[in-house]
């Protein structure tokens, strides 16, 4: 459960930004009618795929048929809640639904790849690591989980790109910035799940 509930700091903070954010008009989530297809999913460009990030021409799909009217802090806020109360299912259904409103919030998408780690789910989680990383480079907790998954999937180089980036930005901030402790505890423990992974 660490890695889970080391989570919930950064979602009441997202939760804090995203109130007063733009909602994003459903028309910018993808183009045209909805799709007949039964694959769950938000879009892509050539058909319906699960969570995939929104691109020009892309077509809406069947999870959200009608297009709902989600408000996207209540979704939020329903995903932090069942986070915390270990229903991973329940979270990654409303981080779902947060992310079709605001594919490239990385905060959500870290939220996201923390619920798929819940269920078990490694690769779901490192995508949703990534996809957090893309659009956020310097978010903390996306590269630490990230490095501590591709450890789990057998992918020591990858984590030591990661802690190699977190280091770098440690030593650049010399302690003296605000994110001193969390670029401390990030290495930590990357260093320990690096530990562990060599011992086994």
């Amino acid at each position: 459960m660490r890695a889970y509930r080391s989570g919930l700091s950064l979602l009441a903070v997202a939760a804090g930004l995203m109130l007063g954010a733009p909602r994003p008009a459903l028309a910018q989530a993808g183009s045209g009618a909805p799709s007949s297809s039964s694959t769950p999913g938000i879009c892509s460009g050539g058909g319906c795929v699960p969570r995939a990030d929104c691109q020009s021409g892309a077509t809406l799909c069947s999870a959200f048929p009608d297009h709902p009217a989600y408000d996207p802090n209540v979704e939020f806020r329903k995903g932090a809640a069942a986070l915390k109360a270990g229903d991973f299912k329940t979270a990654r259904v409303e981080f779902d639904k947060v992310l079709y409103l605001s594919p490239t919030n990385s905060d959500v998408l870290y939220a996201l790849g923390v619920a798929d780690l819940g269920l078990g789910d490694l690769a779901g989680g490192k995508d949703a690591f990534e996809r957090a990383l893309k659009w956020n480079p310097k978010q903390i907790l996306a590269a630490r989980e990230l490095a501590i998954t591709d450890l789990k999937l057998g992918q020591p180089g990858k984590a030591s790109l990661q802690l190699a980036a977190l280091k770098a930005r440690a030593a650049k901030c010399g302690g003296g910035c605000r994110e001193a402790a969390d670029l401390k505890d990030a290495i930590d423990a990357i260093e320990t799940a690096q530990a562990r992974a060599d011992r086994s």
